[in-house]
């Protein structure tokens, strides 16, 4: 039914000769008659017998092209299907490598399972907030697994955020690229310069030095230093792109290149 509505034209041609044929067949029995119908009949076959040749020709060229034509678009659709298999395969293991990738990292920062006394428990994002720049999310651990308000969160470049809310088995966590969460930091290896960071409100992080003559250099490694009792310290920050001093507040303002890539972070883990 499906090939008779694709080739609407072959299919009528070839019913109008199945119809001929039929005539045809029957004419030539009457022919064999000397009657008037038997002469009747043979006239009629005679008017008839070219072009139904001709048309069996064509027919018979119209079907092979036909048969050819859904050769070639099953042959056609079988290649798209997979051709569209092999780009969702390569996809899939781009997809893939990037994850093995910052698995390697995570489980590099999870060592034994341990850091300075705390227990790392791995989890996956389940969802961000709907932010542009991704400092609010869902991850899949929870109270029960020993997560509550202000557990540090780390991936393999470093620090993430802490937990806002903990429910039994999944938790909130705002990252430090939000502007209401506030972390102290230093200079690694220059622990006198000290100073306080948070998120710019574009996905970086902006922070002030508490000293306004600090020794703060482009590239400079910045780590938490342990002041305020959520971060522990020495867990990485990020890096130091720009260094501007205000003179109206007298101010050493600082911007800071996150060590996490948050917008395509997946997996974290938990300090508990």
């Amino acid at each position: 039914m499906k090939w008779i509505t694709r080739h609407p034209k072959v299919s009528a041609v070839a019913i109008i000769v199945i119809i001929l044929f039929v005539f045809i067949f029957t004419s030539s029995m009457l022919s064999r008659y000397d009657n008037a119908a038997g002469r009747a009949a043979g006239t009629a076959l005679a008017a008839v017998q070219k072009p139904f040749t001709a048309g069996l020709d064509w027919l018979g060229e119209q079907l092979a092209a036909a048969i050819t034509d859904d050769a070639l678009r099953a042959e056609n659709e079988a290649l798209a299907t997979e051709v569209e298999q092999l780009e969702n395969d390569l996809a899939q293991s781009r997809l893939d490598e990037a994850e093995l990738s910052e698995l390697r990292q995570l489980r590099s920062a999870l060592g034994g399972g341990r850091r300075g006394g705390y227990t790392l428990k791995a989890a996956s994002i389940l969802a961000f907030e709907g932010s542009d720049v991704f400092n609010v999310f869902t991850v899949d651990v929870g109270a029960d697994d020993g997560a509550e308000r202000d557990t540090v969160v780390i991936s393999g470049g470093g620090l993430v955020g802490r937990v806002l809310e903990a429910n039994a088995n999944s938790s909130k966590v705002v990252a430090i690229i939000d502007e209401n969460n506030k972390v102290g930091f230093e200079i690694e290896g220059r622990s006198t310069e000290i100073g306080v960071c948070y998120g710019d409100g574009r996905g970086g992080i902006a922070g002030e030095m508490l000293d306004d003559q600090a020794d703060v250099r482009l590239g400079d490694r910045v780590v938490t230093n342990g002041i305020g009792g959520i971060y522990p310290a020495g867990i990485v920050i990020g890096v130091i792109k720009t260094v501007e001093f205000e003179k109206d507040s007298s101010l050493l303002r600082v911007g800071i290149e996150p060590a996490v890539e948050f917008r395509s972070i997946k997996k974290v883990a938990l300090l508990l």
